[in-house]
C-alpha cells in the first residue's frame, strides 16, 4: 500500500512533527544552546562534560555518530571539518555559526542566532551587554589583561575590542597586534587601574596551578606587583568561549 506524502504528514502526530533535534559540533556552541536552546538542543560534544540530571547525548563527531542521532539540524561553526558539514548536508539541516574574532562578526553571529528562532534569547543578551558597556564607560580605566606564558591581548582581538567599547584603555594594544609577550620589566613598569587575569587558577598555591605556563605568576616581583593591584578573574572554562561569555568578561571589567 502506497501513501501519499500529505498523508503520512497527516497520520505524524503534531508533537513529533514540530519537534526539534539539534545537535552541536562545537564545545562552545555547546554552551550556548544548553543555556539558550535546551529544550531544542540533543546532542553535544564528547568534550562538554555533562551530569545525570541533563538529557542530552554525547558525540564523538564521526558522521555515523551525529546521523545515528536522526538530527534535524546540525550546528557547527566555520572552523569545523568542512569536509564533516558537506557529508552532512546530504542528510540534513546544518547551520554554520561565525566564530567571531572581531565586532562585525559577532553581529553576524547574533543574526545567525535570530534565523534559527532565538530572537528572544538575543534580545535579552543585547539588553544585558548594552547595560554592562553604559556601565562600564561610566568609569573608563587601564586594563591589563595577563593570561598564561606571560601572553596578553594586544590591538585587534575580542578582548581589545570589547576594552575600547567600554571606554576603557587596554595596555597591552601598544606592544602589537594579536597575543603579545609580556616581560617581567614591562609589567613591573605598568600601573594599571585593572589587572584581568584569564586563564588561571584563582589558587595561589604553586602546586595547584593546572599547568607549567602559569609559573611565571609565581615569580616573586610579579607576586609583589599583582600584589599592588586590583585584580579580576576569568576561569580558563570561560576564557574557552568568550564571545558566548561576553557577559561575564563585562562583569569581570567592573570595579
Amino acid at each position: 500500500m502506497r501513501f501519499s506524502l500529505l498523508g503520512l504528514l497527516l497520520l505524524c502526530p503534531l508533537s513529533v512533527m514540530a519537534e526539534q533535534r539539534w545537535v552541536s559540533l562545537n564545545q562552545c556552541v555547546d554552551e550556548l544552546l544548553m543555556r539558550w536552546a535546551p529544550e531544542k538542543l540533543s546532542a553535544v560534544t564528547y568534550l562538554t562534560k555533562l551530569d545525570n540530571q541533563q538529557s542530552w547525548q554525547q558525540h564523538n563527531g564521526s558522521l555515523e555518530a551525529i546521523l545515528a542521532l536522526q538530527p534535524t539540524r546540525v550546528i557547527a561553526t566555520r572552523f569545523s571539518n568542512s569536509t564533516l558539514v558537506s557529508r552532512l548536508r546530504d542528510y540534513t539541516e546544518v547551520t554554520v555559526l561565525e566564530q567571531p574574532q572581531n565586532w562585525q562578526q559577532y553581529q553576524h553571529w547574533l543574526t545567525q542566532l535570530r534565523e534559527l528562532g532565538l530572537e528572544k534569547q538575543v534580545e535579552q543578551h543585547q539588553q544585558q551587554t548594552k547595560q554592562l558597556f553604559e556601565q562600564l564607560k561610566q568609569q573608563p580605566k587601564q586594563v591589563l589583561f595577563v593570561m598564561p606564558n606571560q601572553w596578553s591581548w594586544g590591538g585587534d582581538t575580542w578582548a581589545d575590542e570589547i576594552i575600547q567599547r567600554a571606554g576603557a584603555d587596554n595596555l597591552a594594544a601598544g606592544l602589537g597586534q594579536g597575543l603579545v609577550g609580556l616581560d617581567l620589566e614591562t609589567i613591573w613598569s605598568w600601573q594599571p587601574e585593572q589587572v584581568v587575569m584569564e586563564g588561571f587558577s584563582r589558587s595561589g598555591d604553586q602546586h595547584n596551578a593546572f599547568a607549567l605556563a602559569n609559573q611565571w605568576r609565581h615569580h616573586p616581583l610579579f607576586k609583589q606587583w599583582v600584589s599592588t593591584q586590583q585584580v579580576t578573574f576569568i576561569d580558563n572554562q570561560t576564557a574557552a568561549c568568550p564571545v558566548v561569555n561576553l557577559a561575564d568578561y563585562l562583569e569581570a571589567l567592573k570595579p
